[in-house]
C-alpha cells in the first residue's frame, strides 16, 4: 500500500468488481440490474483523434483517471479524450422472459466528468451528455444482442477549470499553490450499470411532509415514464447509424431559469390515468405493519394524504425513522412493475421571532463540518460503501448532527447512509466558470471579509450598511450565456435528482462569490421551485438582503463577529469557521504544534458562538485541517 492507501484500499484492488452489491440508485429499486463496474480498456487519445488504434491499458471504474484506485494516476487536460471498452453479456433468462417488446434496456452512468459519447457495438447511443456530477442514462435496446457480447466503448472529454462547466474545488495547474483546491477528477466516477424496465415505468419519486396540529400531510407524486420505440429493437441493430465517427449532435433543450415558468417536473402529455394505469402503494413500518396502503390513479400529478400527528414517528438525527415503500405499477388490472423505496416524514421551516431554522416545528440547532467529499485512494470517489458508511458515523460520534457537502455533489449511495444514519445536508451547487464573482459586493460584505483576512477582533463595522445599497452587475466582467446556461442546467438536475433525500434539508446556491451572477433571479426560482427546503443563496461573501431564508457569515478569526442587528425575514448562521490545524499537517488557518492547544481553541471557539445562530459550520472533517478524535 501506499500513503494514498485507506482502511478500504486491498479490498477495492482485490475485488473484480467495486461497489458489486450496492444498488446506485437505493430510493428506486428494481431486482432486475447489472453492474458492469471493473477491469475496462482504456487509453488517452489527442482530441483530434477521430477513434483510438488500440486500448493499451486497464482502468478500475468507477475511480476518476487521477485517482490511486483507477490503476492510472495521471493528470489530463482539455487537449485529451479518455476511451473506456468494455466486452459484456447477459445469460440470465430472466432479462429476456416477457414479450420482449414490452421492456427496454437502460444504460446507466452514475456520475461521469465531464462530456461524455457513449457507443454499443460500434454505433453512437444518444446524445452526447455535459455534466460531471447528475447521473444519465440510455436506452440502448435497439443496439444491444440478446446472449452474445456486446461491445461498450465511452469517450470523455475534461477541461476541468479551463472551461466553464460547474467543477467545485478542481483544478489543474499543478504549479499554483494549492491551499483549499485540490486534484480534478476526469473520467467515470460513479457505476455504470444496467436495468430491464417496462416501456411504460415508474421514473420518479417526489415526497414532501407539511406538520398541522394534529395531523401529518404527505404531498406526494410518482411520475411515470413511456419509453418511445421504433422500429430498430435490440434484436436487429441499425446498420445504418454511423460507425465510430464524429458525430454532429442535437443539442439538449437548455434554458434559463424563471419563476414564470412554473415547471415543477417536465410535463408529460400521455394521460396515463385515461389510459388505466394505477399505483398501490403500501406505507410500512419498521416492526412490518402496514402504516397505511392505498391506491393512485393520477401519475405524474402531485397529491395528498394525511395521517394523524401521533401515529407518525418524525425523522430526525436522533430519531432518523424510515417507512419502507413498495409500489405495484399496473394497467387495467395488468401487474407492470414493482419498485421499492423508503420515506421519511420531516419538515424544514423558519419558526420563531427573530427567525430560528426549526425542524419539526422545534427550533434546531445545526452543529456541523464542511466535508469536501475527497478521499486518498479514490479522490471523488470513496473507496467502497462501508466507507460512506463510516465517515458519517464518525462525523456523528463525534457530536456533529450536520454536514455540509462543500462544492461537490455525490452518489445517491451518500445520501442513502444519510438518511438511514440520520445526519442533516446542507447540499452546494458546484461552482463553476470563473472564482470570481460578477456581481458587486455589497460594503458590509467587504467588511466581514477583510476582517476574516486579517483575523482582527477589533474591527469597526459600518452602521446600516446592508440598507439603500443599489445592486448592480459590475462592468468589468461579464458571465458568458453559455456558462449561465450550463450551470442553471445542472443546477436542476442536482435538484430533480437528490430532492427525494429527506436528510437534505438546505440547498446552497452560491459560495464565497465564486462564479456568482444574477443572484436574485436564481434564488427566486429556487425558493419556488422546491418548497420542501431552505434556501442559502449566498454562503460567505456577496449577500443580498431579504433573499432567501438563511444569511450565512463566514469567519475564520478565534472569535467570530456577527452583523449588529438580525433580518427580519432570515436566520442567521455561520457557514464557515474555525480550520484550527496542526503544523505537521499542512496548511491551515490557524496552526498549532500541540493538539491540546488546538483543541482547547477548539472549545473556546464553539462555547463563545452567539445564541443568535441557528447554526455553526467547522471547516473542516478532512484534506487540509486535522479532524479531532
Amino acid at each position: 500500500m501506499t500513503k494514498n492507501s485507506t482502511q478500504w484500499t486491498k479490498k477495492v484492488m482485490e475485488e473484480k468488481i467495486p461497489l458489486q452489491n450496492d444498488y446506485p440508485r437505493p430510493h428506486l429499486r428494481r431486482k432486475l440490474w447489472l453492474n458492469l463496474n471493473g477491469n475496462w480498456s482504456f487509453t488517452i487519445t489527442s482530441i483530434n483523434e477521430t477513434f483510438p488504434k488500440k486500448f493499451d491499458r486497464y482502468i478500475r471504474v468507477p475511480f476518476p483517471v487521477e485517482s490511486y484506485l483507477s490503476g492510472i494516476q495521471e493528470r489530463v487536460d482539455s487537449s485529451m479524450y479518455l476511451w473506456y471498452k468494455l466486452k459484456f453479456q447477459i445469460k440470465s433468462r430472466a432479462w429476456y422472459d416477457d414479450n420482449p417488446l414490452q421492456y427496454r434496456i437502460i444504460l446507466h452512468f452514475d456520475k461521469v466528468d465531464y462530456e461524455t459519447v457513449v457507443y454499443l457495438n460500434r454505433h453512437i447511443v444518444g446524445l452526447k451528455h455535459l455534466g460531471g456530477y447528475e447521473p444519465f442514462s440510455y436506452d440502448i435496446s435497439p443496439y444491444f444482442i440478446n446472449y452474445k457480447d456486446n461491445e461498450l466503448v465511452v469517450r470523455v472529454w475534461d477541461p476541468s477549470d479551463e472551461w466553464y462547466q460547474p467543477r467545485g474545488k478542481q483544478i489543474l495547474d499543478i504549479n499554483k499553490r494549492k491551499l483549499i483546491f485540490y486534484t480534478p477528477c476526469s473520467g467515470i466516477w460513479g457505476t455504470v450499470w444496467l436495468e430491464r424496465v417496462p416501456l411504460v415505468h415508474i421514473d420518479r419519486l417526489q415526497f414532501q411532509t407539511r406538520l398541522l396540529s394534529t395531523d401529518v400531510l404527505l404531498k406526494y407524486r410518482i411520475d411515470l415514464k413511456s419509453i418511445i420505440t421504433t422500429s430498430n429493437d435490440y434484436r436487429s441493430p441499425n446498420k445504418n447509424m454511423k460507425i465510430y465517427s464524429k458525430k454532429n449532435f442535437d443539442k439538449q433543450k437548455k434554458y434559463l431559469l424563471y419563476v414564470k415558468r412554473k415547471e415543477i417536473l417536465k410535463k408529460n402529455k400521455i394521460n396515463y390515468e385515461k389510459l388505466g394505469f394505477i399505483l398501490k402503494i403500501n406505507i410500512i413500518q419498521k416492526n412490518k405493519k402496514y402504516l397505511s396502503d392505498f391506491i393512485s390513479s393520477k401519475p405524474n400529478i402531485e397529491q395528498e394524504i394525511s395521517f394523524p400527528l401521533k401515529d407518525i414517528s418524525l425523522w430526525s438525527p436522533e430519531n432518523p425513522y424510515l417507512y419502507d415503500i413498495r409500489i405495484d405499477l399496473y394497467q387495467n388490472d395488468i401487474f407492470i412493475e414493482h419498485i421499492d423505496s423508503y420515506i421519511g416524514f420531516r419538515q424544514i421551516s423558519l419558526c420563531s421571532e427573530p427567525k430560528r431554522i426549526c425542524l419539526n416545528d422545534k427550533p434546531y440547532f445545526m452543529f456541523g463540518v464542511l466535508d469536501q467529499g475527497y478521499w486518498p485512494d479514490g479522490l471523488y470517489r470513496a473507496p467502497t460503501d462501508d466507507a460512506y458508511r463510516y465517515d458519517i458515523e464518525q462525523i456523528k460520534s463525534l457530536g456533529f448532527n450536520t454536514i455540509r457537502k462543500h462544492m461537490k455533489s455525490e452518489t445517491s449511495r451518500w445520501y442513502y447512509w444519510c438518511d438511514v444514519l440520520g445526519i442533516l445536508v446542507w447540499q452546494d451547487m458546484p461552482a463553476g466558470d470563473s472564482y470570481e464573482c460578477y456581481e458587486t459586493q455589497q460594503d458590509v460584505n467587504k467588511q466581514f471579509k477583510l476582517f476574516r483576512n486579517n483575523r482582527k477582533n477589533n474591527l469597526p463595522m459600518t452602521p446600516n450598511t446592508d440598507y439603500d445599497l443599489f445592486i448592480h452587475r459590475s462592468s468589468s466582467t461579464k458571465k458568458t450565456f453559455e456558462a449561465k446556461i450550463q450551470f442553471e442546467y445542472e443546477l436542476k438536475a442536482m435538484i430533480d435528482f437528490l430532492s427525494f433525500h429527506p436528510s437534505i434539508i438546505i440547498w446552497v446556491l452560491f459560495n464565497e462569490g465564486w462564479g456568482q451572477y444574477d443572484t436574485i433571479r436564481l434564488a427566486t426560482w429556487l425558493q419556488s421551485y422546491d418548497r420542501n427546503r431552505l434556501l442559502i443563496p449566498v454562503s460567505g461573501w456577496h449577500d443580498r438582503k431579504g433573499i432567501g431564508h438563511i444569511r450565512d457569515i463566514h469567519d475564520y478569526s478565534k472569535k467570530v463577529l456577527l452583523p449588529s442587528f438580525n433580518d427580519e425575514n432570515r436566520a442567521l448562521v455561520i457557514g464557515e469557521c474555525g480550520g484550527l490545524g496542526l503544523i505537521k499537517s499542512g496548511w491551515s488557518y490557524h496552526a498549532y504544534n500541540d493538539r491540546y492547544l488546538m483543541t482547547y481553541a477548539f472549545e473556546q471557539l464553539i462555547i463563545n458562538l452567539s445564541s443568535r445562530l441557528s447554526a455553526a459550520i467547522y471547516t473542516n472533517v478532512r484534506t487540509h485541517f486535522t479532524i479531532f478524535q
